[in-house]
């Protein structure tokens, strides 16, 4: 038996460091795709509305991948559904390219939704790295995983934007290409090595079926999430931080761009807002493993709402604001889904996590394209401020849900422990 929990224990470090090695080029592809694509959208067309459009696209390409991606996950196993995911992520930065060389802007959104599928694949990653993760380390393994994707989400908006800064304005979108040209082949390398290294697949493993018995995601597997309290805590936290995050994110670089403020300034804020995101996940991992999901999905609420609030405050020409107040809002962020995912993952057994999982990832997606759209009509309509506002006021409301379901939990406990 120990000889076995130790091979298990060797095949989830060694599942850890293969998925890192696919969601680093990964994540660098998806943020120096993402990083371009408002600004792209605003050359092509001269509206704000359509680039902020061209943005919320990856929030939607991701919520549509997020099922058939399931599917795969649950015939095929984690290793072909990443692969997959990644090279379509290539073929839409090649969409995005073209794009940019021709200004033809259907194809930048093809492009987007595509890369969106790419962005489905390294949301997935994260639940693969629990696949073989016991009770006591399951958040520190998604954090783990989510940590990898620092190194190149946040050298993706340098990069892309300091590219197109060095070309030039006068090359109109065309200054962008470079942004997709890194993208698609950094997809590429991250298909290649998750379909190369991940053997044997960490889902089929822990299910204890080479040829199947894992539930493919379906409405009896959202009903399921529905009707467990911790499950639907999770799912909640993680939709109203994704909305928070997108909301906020897809418009900031524009209206620092009606401010006069640098590609290289805009960029700087994208990078380090991912750096919230993402440097702090093993941190956030060993406090959720500690003190429970619940308690730092409130955590996360409290801190997103002060970053929103704190860019609200911000006029569009200083950067220091939004830098801080994004920074945050990637914090937040972080511990609603690092907690959430673990929390999600503990409620079910393993052959029916990837249709949880699926389906939770399909309604986070979801609600973060709904929030990246009803972005762009509010600053046009009313204001950055505004919306970052009304932001603010969604965290606080999480954190009070978060506070209600803790209650209700423990009110649940003591009427176990008494009727025992």
């Amino acid at each position: 038996m120990t000889e076995h929990s130790d091979d298990v224990a060797g095949l989830h470090r060694q599942t850890i460091r293969v998925l890192q090695s696919g969601v680093v080029p990964a994540g660098l592809a998806m943020t120096a795709g993402f990083s371009a694509c408002a600004l792209l959208g605003l050359e092509i067309t001269g509206s704000e509305t359509k680039g902020a459009l061209a943005a919320v696209c990856l929030s939607t390409g991701g919520s549509l991948a997020g099922l058939p991606l399931g599917l795969v996950m649950a015939r095929r196993g984690r290793r072909v559904g990443l692969s997959v995911a990644y090279a379509i992520g290539s073929l839409g930065a090649l969409l995005g390219l073209t794009a940019a060389v021709f200004s033809v802007y259907p194809l930048l959104i093809a492009g987007m939704l595509m890369i969106g599928c790419g962005q489905a694949g390294n949301l997935a990653a994260r639940y693969a790295g629990a696949d073989l993760a016991t009770d006591a380390n399951r958040a520190r393994s998604i954090s783990l995983v989510m940590w990898a994707t620092t190194v190149g989400s946040v050298l993706g908006p340098t990069l892309g934007l300091g590219m197109s800064s060095m070309i030039g304005s006068g090359n109109g979108a065309a200054r962008f290409a470079p942004a997709y040209v890194l993208a698609a082949v950094l997809f590429l390398v991250a298909s290649a090595s998750i379909h190369l290294r991940l053997r044997p697949d960490p889902l089929q493993v822990a299910v204890g079926n080479e040829h199947g018995g894992v539930q493919a995601p379906s409405f009896a597997a959202l009903k399921g999430v529905i009707a467990h309290p911790m499950a639907r805590l999770a799912v909640i936290g993680m939709m109203l931080s994704q909305g928070v995050m997108v909301g906020t994110m897809t418009v900031a670089p524009l209206h620092m761009r009606d401010g006069g403020q640098a590609n290289t300034v805009i960029g700087l804020m994208i990078s380090l807002h991912i750096v919230g995101m993402y440097a702090l996940s093993p941190l956030i991992g060993r406090i959720t493993d500690r003190i429970g999901g619940p308690l730092v999905v409130g955590v996360g609420a409290i801190i997103s709402a002060v970053g929103a609030e704190i860019a609200s405050h911000t006029d569009a020409g200083h950067a220091t604001g939004h830098i801080v107040g994004l920074l945050l809002i990637g914090v937040g962020w972080c511990c609603a889904v690092v907690a959430g995912a673990a929390l999600l993952t503990s409620a079910f057994a393993p052959e029916d996590r990837v249709a949880s999982q699926a389906t939770s990832d399909v309604m986070m997606t979801a609600m973060g394209a709904l929030a990246g759209i009803s972005a762009g009509l509010a600053v046009e309509e009313r204001s950055f401020h505004d919306l970052a506002h009304w932001a603010m006021f969604v965290s606080i409301g999480l954190a009070v849900i978060v506070a209600i379901a803790v209650v209700q939990a423990s009110r649940v406990r003591e009427t176990e422990i008494t009727t025992v």
